[in-house]
């Protein structure tokens, strides 16, 4: 049995071509486009990019501390 027999025999597990067509896009929630992946459109690849720029996702956790006053030690 080949691997592709295999995985196509084992329950719940889809091949992965299957599940990248069922993907959706994270913007609009249209089936992705495999040029523009994870997203559906050169559209909302920039929104998500601006998104970015924008500070609007971000990573929870402490807040950094200022080193404001101190010298680098890099030199």
């Amino acid at each position: 049995m080949s691997a592709r027999q295999r995985s196509q025999s084992l329950p719940g597990k889809a091949p992965k071509r299957a599940q990248m067509k069922k993907a959706k896009c994270p913007i609009c929630g249209k089936p992705r486009s495999e040029e523009f992946r994870p997203f559906c459109s050169r559209r909302c690849a920039d929104v998500d990019l601006g998104r970015w720029l924008e500070g609007r996702y971000r990573v929870p956790g402490a807040p950094a501390a200022s080193n404001e006053g101190e010298e680098d030690d890099d030199r």
